[in-house]
């Protein structure tokens, strides 16, 4: 049984937003994040159970219950083993592929109960021999994206002990208590304070707010739609060789790669991009799930005569300070600058995630698929840098209010085109240099769209007028008493004829 067992907390700064934005909207499944692990080989699934039940067990955010109303609204502890973990055989079917993609898109897209539905959904969809899809979805105010690979690394630990035959401590997961008291400290602190006076410094002047859809956010949509493209290997260990020689990370030359974009497309050289940072500080917060996440936003001037190096340094500079005051919510941020409602500080957000899982169930072969990102209500520039295999997969997931699909995959790919030329740009190469438009693009742009030759007759100016008139039926009368042209102060009406 967990310490926290039957003792109320308040919620902590990151999940507050969470949960009124969900009690307001109770029917909206966006707070849902989910992905999928597809596992080839021969895994005990039974094995796997007992692993997965037992690591849950440790994971004590998982199992918060919600009690009370607005302000008075409390969390718990309780820990249980009474949650179903569902296995689906799907072998049989035409596609199993795309039945088990569909059966985990309608799950996403459930709403739950915040006080009486398990918050968490785990399941094994089997697609053929040796071949499965490990499922798991969580509502975001008990987990973010660093508590799913820290909490699938120990079900791989206690897997291996088991399949081995070895003992294996419980409780390797650190407690809940460990974010709750942090939070608790920070709050009316002087830290608080100090980062609060260095938010409102940077955000002095607020920048005008720019977005790729020329729009602005009314809402937080149900669900979001995604773009996807790829780097190959090769491309990717050139963007990885790049960030090494310019001293940077993948991180820092994405939010480069997408402040360039921002810039290109919108014009604007005040520019402001959202980076997800994980909230935790020491090992023991480290060890522990739950929601701790926040967005920094990250300004930055961008011209077009900047150089690569100008750029990625001064992305650098901004992180910095940035992360030396990260514990200060994004939320009062808004609140401090009175944005809530009326928009956002940043209209993308830079996440990227380096998903280099390291783990195996036994000899199998794991490769994760992310479901979700998050929420965000206009666009999010996703990089998954998959280290194992040396791809690196990018993703827009965008507000369908604002981007139409084919429209979101076009920015999916000039982010990608704009990821590509900075692996392979000088420091002293120009931003203003890069191209964001592919062949077909330009071509409608520079030829297409300037194909305005008609064929023109050999004839006069005299002779057109002549033969138009010739063609110009003429008028009827007018009827006895009806406006004619000598008739002053009259109006056309919506038939086309004249009437005073």
């Amino acid at each position: 049984m967990s310490e926290q067992d039957g003792v109320f907390h308040e919620l902590m700064a990151a999940q507050l937003g969470i949960w009124t934005a969900q009690h307001l909207h109770p029917d909206n499944p966006i707070y849902n994040v989910g992905e999928y692990m597809e596992i080839i080989g021969e895994l005990d699934v039974e094995l796997f159970e007992r692993a997965l039940r037992s690591a849950v067990r440790e994971a004590e955010a998982v199992h918060t219950r919600f009690v009370g109303e607005g302000e008075a609204v409390r969390q718990h502890i309780k820990v249980s083993d009474d949650w179903p973990f569902h296995r689906i055989d799907l072998s049989g079917e035409p596609d199993p592929r795309a039945r088990a993609e569909e059966w985990m898109r309608t799950d996403m897209r459930r709403p739950v109960d915040m006080r009486g539905d398990a918050l968490f959904t785990q399941a094994m969809l089997r697609l053929g021999p040796n071949h499965v899809y490990w499922y798991q979805r969580c509502h975001h105010i008990l987990g973010d994206g660093f508590s799913g690979p820290l909490v699938n690394n120990r079900i791989a630990q206690i897997y291996a002990a088991l399949s081995a035959g070895d003992a294996y401590d419980e409780g390797a997961l650190a407690p809940f208590a460990n974010l709750l008291d942090a939070d608790r400290a920070y709050r009316g602190s002087e830290e608080q304070a100090k980062d609060r006076a260095y938010w409102g410094e940077i955000f002095a002047d607020l920048p005008t707010p720019v977005s790729l859809s020329g729009l602005i956010p009314t809402g937080t949509p149900h669900h979001l739609i995604r773009g996807t493209a790829e780097m190959p290997s090769e491309a990717a260990a050139d963007l990885r060789s790049t960030a090494r020689s310019l001293r940077t990370s993948i991180s820092g030359m994405a939010i480069a790669a997408a402040a360039v974009y921002l810039h290109r497309a919108t014009g604007a050289e005040d520019v402001v991009v959202a980076l997800p940072v994980f909230g935790r500080f020491g090992s023991a917060q480290r060890q522990t799930p739950g929601m701790a996440t926040n967005l920094l936003p990250i300004r930055l001037t961008v011209r077009s005569s900047m150089t690569v190096q100008e750029l990625v340094r001064q992305v650098s500079v901004q992180v910095r300070g940035a992360l030396r005051h990260q514990k200060y919510r994004y939320e009062d941020m808004l609140r401090d600058l009175r944005l809530i409602g009326r928009g956002n500080l940043a209209s993308m957000v830079v996440n990227v995630v380096p998903y280099a899982y390291d783990f195996s169930f036994g000899d199998c072969e794991v490769r994760a698929h992310a479901l979700s990102s998050g929420h965000f209500n206009d666009v999010a520039f996703c990089v998954y840098d998959r280290s194992a295999d040396g791809r690196i997969q990018i993703a827009t997931d965008a507000n369908p209010e604002l981007y139409a699909p084919h429209a979101n995959q076009r920015h999916t790919d000039r982010l990608h085109s704009v990821l590509t030329w900075l692996a392979t740009a000088a420091p002293e190469d120009r931003v203003g240099r890069v191209e964001i438009l592919d062949e077909a693009e330009r071509r409608q742009v520079l030829q297409d769209w300037n194909d305005t030759a008609r064929p023109v007759p050999a004839t006069t100016l005299t002779q057109l007028l002549e033969d138009q008139a010739a063609r110009t039926p003429e008028r009827p009368p007018s009827p006895p008493g009806v406006w004619s042209a000598r008739t002053p102060n009259c109006t056309r009406a919506r038939t086309g004829w004249p009437a005073c």
